[in-house]
């Protein structure tokens, strides 16, 4: 085959009926082999009916029915169309999706005999309220006009595929962003069979609702797929009524996010769980030009001596957080390092190849119980607001028997009086550490900067 429509269905009849007839309706060149391969996670509605009315239709449609049962989910649907697919190229449609008669003959011809492209179709309506909405801007549409009333919704407010600023920002070159797995939701994406197989598949452990899509292509990305957005090749996702409510559907997706940090550890994936899909490309792109020494005071040698001797001296494992000055790198006797701009930690790491550099930031890491004897955070954590910091505070603390915050009295960083961004005084973070239950202790003085400890709160009982 040239290329295998995967469609996994879970009831909704009617939204199937007609992906299938958009696709039975397809204008296709005869040199074009293509299958459908629609897979029933379990539905109690009669699903086989609308497929064995397309049998005439399609050619080559395949139904397979799972039971329904504690592994069943969006993942484990479409890795069983994988290996039932047998197409060069893939193309992964959700139920309720229908596409433009030339949809099929155009991937085909833009993947062509590449063995890494992956595509992001514009998806219309995909949040749209059909009790909302004005359904008759598309009570007229056919394969044969779905393109052109596609355009009429690509800046409509309450049709537009939310993407759509992102994808035009980069001439629909994905590969141009900072974060481009953040784009692929897995409504419409076609792929080379080659990069799905090379990055394995759908993760089944993330169940339920969200991330599972980003994911994936977070893995299309590490393995070196080559992703653009389609703006030639748009789909509409036709409206229906949600049928699960939103908290539960936000709730969902940031454990799946959770889980997906927990399995990738890298910084991109740690702050994605706090991050929106549409702000994400935009924080990474800040992080990953982001020189922290010109935005952090200069700390002098007196400082940086004193912390070598006070607290790094005999240690086995030491950490700084906040820290990309050359100065204070090569000064700092510390084994490992956290930095977020991933340009300066690839440099770096040729560098210093004494030292072992972490693509983190101290949120969710893979490391025991106190495996730091020592963690120094800079000036640095000023910059970050809740629950970040709650949740980085409680991290540090529980990664490394002791850690150390410098505070420097006189400086008001660049980021906080021209930027916008946070820069929390002293009395902030103390309230910061107050809500985790911590409190600053053993503090000394060196020059203009205040260094203290954090440990737990006592509470005094009279």
């Amino acid at each position: 085959m040239d290329v295998s429509v995967i469609i996994p269905v879970y009831n909704k009849m009617e939204q199937l009926e007609r992906s299938l007839y958009f696709i039975a309706n397809q204008v296709i060149d005869t040199d074009i082999k293509m299958e459908v391969v629609v897979i029933d996670d379990g539905s109690s509605q009669p699903v086989k009916d609308i497929i064995d009315d397309y049998a005439g239709l399609i050619t080559n449609l395949k139904y397979l029915y799972l039971e329904r049962d504690k592994r069943s989910c969006r993942s484990r649907t479409r890795n069983v169309g994988i290996q039932e697919s047998s197409g060069k190229v893939l193309v992964f449609l959700d139920c309720g999706i229908v596409v433009p008669a030339f949809f099929i003959e155009r991937v085909v011809a833009r993947i062509g005999n590449e063995t890494n492209k992956v595509l992001f179709h514009y998806v219309m309506g995909a949040f749209a309220d059909p009790e909302q909405e004005d359904m008759t801007m598309i009570q007229d549409i056919h394969p044969s006009n779905l393109a052109d009333i596609c355009e009429q919704l690509r800046y409509h407010p309450s049709w537009e595929d939310m993407r759509t600023s992102h994808f035009e920002l980069v001439d629909h070159d994905l590969n141009r962003m900072d974060i481009p797995w953040s784009m692929g939701w897995g409504g419409a994406v076609t792929a080379s069979r080659d990069i799905v197989l090379k990055a394995g598949g759908f993760d089944e452990t993330l169940k339920g609702w969200g991330a599972e899509d980003t994911d994936f292509a977070y893995q299309l990305h590490k393995h070196g797929a080559s992703m653009y957005a389609t703006a030639d090749i748009c789909t509409l996702h036709l409206p229906h009524p949600s049928d699960n409510n939103m908290d539960q559907k936000i709730k969902s997706s940031y454990l799946n996010r959770k889980k997906m940090h927990m399995k990738h550890r890298t910084f991109d994936t740690e702050i994605y769980p706090y991050s929106a899909d549409l702000h994400f490309d935009l924080i990474m792109s800040k992080f990953n030009r982001l020189i922290m020494h010109y935005y952090i005071p200069a700390y002098s040698s007196k400082l940086l001596q004193f912390l070598n001797q006070e607290y790094l001296q005999g240690t086995m494992r030491s950490a700084v957080i906040g820290a990309d000055s050359r100065a204070v790198l090569s000064s700092l006797e510390v084994s490992h390092v956290f930095l977020q701009n991933k340009r300066l930690l690839d440099r770096y790491e040729q560098e210093w190849p004494d030292k072992e550099f972490v693509y983190l930031l101290g949120l969710d890491t893979l490391y025991p119980s106190k495996q730091f004897d020592v963690i120094i955070v800079t000036d640095y954590f000023r910059m970050f607001s809740e629950p970040l910091i709650s949740i980085m505070l409680k991290e540090l603390y529980r990664i490394s028997k002791k850690v150390v915050f410098l505070y420097n009295e006189t400086y008001v960083s660049y980021l906080a009086t021209t930027a916008g961004w946070t820069w929390h005084s002293l009395e902030e973070m103390n309230q910061l550490f107050g809500r985790s239950q911590l409190m600053p202790h053993t503090e000394r003085q060196v020059e203009d900067c205040k260094v203290f400890e954090v440990g737990k709160a006592v509470t005094v009982l009279v």
